[in-house]
């Protein structure tokens, strides 16, 4: 019988390797740490100048000759290699400039146990409104004022005509409510608390009036995403009309002279606008909740904090995005939400809505911000909140 044992690869071993390896480590690291103090010479200087820190010319360069050093079979790592330590040199010049993050995350205003038990508050819609639930959740004895659109319950809190506002932020069946992302980066407001409510569509109508009836739903928007598949299974042909909240839809049937239309609102409009339920819990998904915010027009840590928010623009080019999340990934803090937008007037561009676990209270978050910041176009803090359900 032949011998083979010449054709069998030599038996690596494993210790040896490892050790060889921590060997090299070390010297990376030790040579790492003698390019970031020449980094730091290289932050002086631009201060000393007025430069900025991001030179793409001179780090294109420095890729292309790094990239022309290497051989062949490793000639493909370099680039992204390198672009990581460029980009670690740059989060370190910055941290050393101390502009990182200057003015991304302004001091809170206030420090409260709870919300104010009588604030003045500003809610979309009318009474009944699902808006006007989540403040009585959120506020024992509020100072409501109803105002007929998102963008006036922004402009009541950024003059300062009340203190507080109340918006939906996103459902757990129809999604995001992009309009009112829009308003907290446009008017620089901040979240100073979340409320996560249970949502149950009941499909109300005047006395006397029965499912046969109906060829008319009036209803905001998103409720009527979320009942989809009930109107479509109504008997007959039925439009769908959207009004500016729930309430108004079940105001609007109560004070309609038709005996063919109906809203989906809440129980509750039911009783206040004197209709009855039809029907019951008609949404298409039982587990129906939406995420209401209440915010503020300056930063406030009400309770206990547990999660902070950020707007992200990243620049257009591949992996931009792939490197902010990473960064955050490496520093140990939990990614609760991320969100795209597109950028209005931008084609094909988005900004980003980020939620972390993480608050200017963990030494964590101030390294977060210092080291994503310079990885962004642009980088907007959007308050730290805790995060309650009712």
């Amino acid at each position: 019988m032949a011998d083979t044992s010449k054709n069998q690869p030599a038996v690596v071993d494993l210790a040896v390797s490892r050790a060889r390896i921590d060997e090299i480590d070390a010297q990376i690291v030790e040579l790492f740490e003698r390019r970031m103090h020449i980094a730091a010479d290289v932050a002086a200087y631009k201060r000393a100048t007025g430069k900025a820190v991001l030179d793409k010319q001179r780090e294109a360069q420095k890729i292309a000759k790094a990239s022309e050093l290497a051989s062949d079979e490793f000639k493909r790592f370099i680039p992204p290699l390198f672009s990581m330590m460029m980009e670690m040199s740059r989060a370190y010049q910055h941290s050393i400039l101390d502009d990182a993050a200057s003015d991304t995350v302004p001091a809170a205003t206030k420090t409260l146990a709870e919300l104010p038990a009588h604030a003045h508050v500003a809610v979309q819609g009318v009474e009944g409104a699902y808006q006007h639930i989540a403040c009585t959740k959120l506020f024992c004895d509020p100072q409501i004022e109803f105002v007929p659109t998102f963008d006036a319950v922004a402009d009541a809190v950024e003059r300062g005509e009340v203190e507080y506002g109340i918006l939906p932020l996103e459902n757990s069946t129809a999604g995001t409510v992009d309009r009112v992302y829009d308003l907290l980066y446009k008017r620089g407001l901040y979240i100073a608390r979340a409320l996560t409510l249970r949502i149950d569509h009941d499909l109300l109508a005047k006395h006397g009036v029965s499912l046969d009836d109906i060829t008319e739903v009036f209803s905001h928007e998103q409720a009527l995403r979320q009942c989809t598949d009930f109107i479509a299974g109504m008997p007959g042909e039925v439009i769908s009309t959207a009004c500016r909240n729930t309430a108004m839809a079940a105001r609007a049937v109560a004070e309609s002279e038709r005996d063919n239309v109906a809203a989906i609102s809440s129980s509750a409009c039911a009783e206040l606008y004197g209709l009855d339920v039809l029907q019951h819990a008609i949404q298409d998904e039982s587990d129906n909740f939406t995420r209401f915010i209440c915010v503020a027009k300056s930063p406030q840590f009400v309770g206990e904090p547990d999660r902070s928010s950020l707007l992200l623009i990243t620049p257009h080019e591949p992996g931009a995005l792939f490197r902010v999340l990473s960064r955050i990934a490496a520093l140990g803090v939990n990614l609760l939400k991320l969100e795209s937008r597109p950028i209005p007037g931008s084609e094909f561009e988005f900004m980003f809505y980020v939620d972390i676990e993480s608050t200017p209270n963990d030494a964590a978050f101030a390294e977060t911000i210092a080291q994503i910041t310079p990885l962004c176009d642009s980088l907007a803090y959007l308050g730290s909140y805790a995060e309650v359900s009712a």
